[in-house]
């Protein structure tokens, strides 16, 4: 086998036999890591990097966001990058992401930045802590927006509505919400994007008190760029009406 083809076991490229790391099943949780919205048949999407621990190693899978991974050439598996830290096995699929996106043509609009990938480091500083001591939206404006939204722990499947935002936060109203302090991973749809969004959640009630509804207030952690400017541009709109 060359490096050029896709070994049928783990799903990686590889020079031999010998080489192969085996099935690769992850020993830790993916996390969400580099992502680019591009323009790809008259529409927007957005591609991202999942990352895994291996036992001692770290793997990489690649899809369509929500959670279309992409497969080896035949379809015979989700494929995958392997190596020995967190941020090699990002580089790889977003390197990987880029020359796909070469290939044929497809426009990247912008790339995000990692969430997760430098927190997964033993002794590195993780800006979850940081971000739930902060105060939902903190001093920026909160816009009175209802937004379609799924949210999950896991993956983003339980579908709901935003009832306010901001460029930090966000308040997504729903009879079902998670726990305090709980890492949420959300698809929002704003303008014709949808848009991936990490968060914790700082407050949580299951009973609408007075005027407000059911929800969780979720502090964002480092919010992609693409979200940062459509809210910006939201505020413009609601000043200027």
């Amino acid at each position: 086998m060359n490096s050029t083809e896709w070994c049928p076991v783990c799903c990686t490229r590889h020079e031999g036999r010998r080489d192969c790391p085996g099935a690769l099943l992850a020993t830790g949780p993916e996390r969400h890591a580099g992502r680019v919205a591009v323009e790809a048949g008259g529409r927007t999407e957005v591609y991202g990097v999942l990352i895994a621990e291996c036992r001692e190693l770290w793997r990489a899978r690649v899809l369509t966001y929500p959670n279309m991974l992409w497969s080896v050439p035949g379809g015979r598996g989700a494929l995958k990058f392997v190596g020995d830290t967190p941020q090699d096995v990002e580089l790889q699929g977003m390197d990987y992401i880029r020359d796909h996106c070469a290939r044929r043509e497809i426009k990247i609009l912008e790339e995000g930045v990692s969430i997760d990938s430098v927190s997964t480091i033993p002794g590195a500083p993780n800006p979850e802590d940081d971000a739930v001591q902060a105060p939902i939206g903190g001093k920026d404006p909160r816009l009175l927006l209802n937004l379609s939204v799924r949210f999950g722990e896991e993956k983003a499947t339980t579908s709901a509505v935003t009832s306010d935002l901001s460029k930090n936060g966000l308040f997504v109203a729903t009879d079902k919400p998670l726990p305090k302090a709980t890492t949420v991973k959300l698809l929002v749809e704003l303008y014709e994007f949808t848009i991936p969004l990490v968060g914790k959640v700082v407050w949580s009630t299951p009973h609408k008190r007075g005027s407000k509804p059911a929800g969780m207030g979720v502090q964002l952690i480092s919010p992609p760029t693409m979200y940062l400017r459509h809210v910006r541009q939201l505020s413009k709109e609601s000043e200027t009406s």
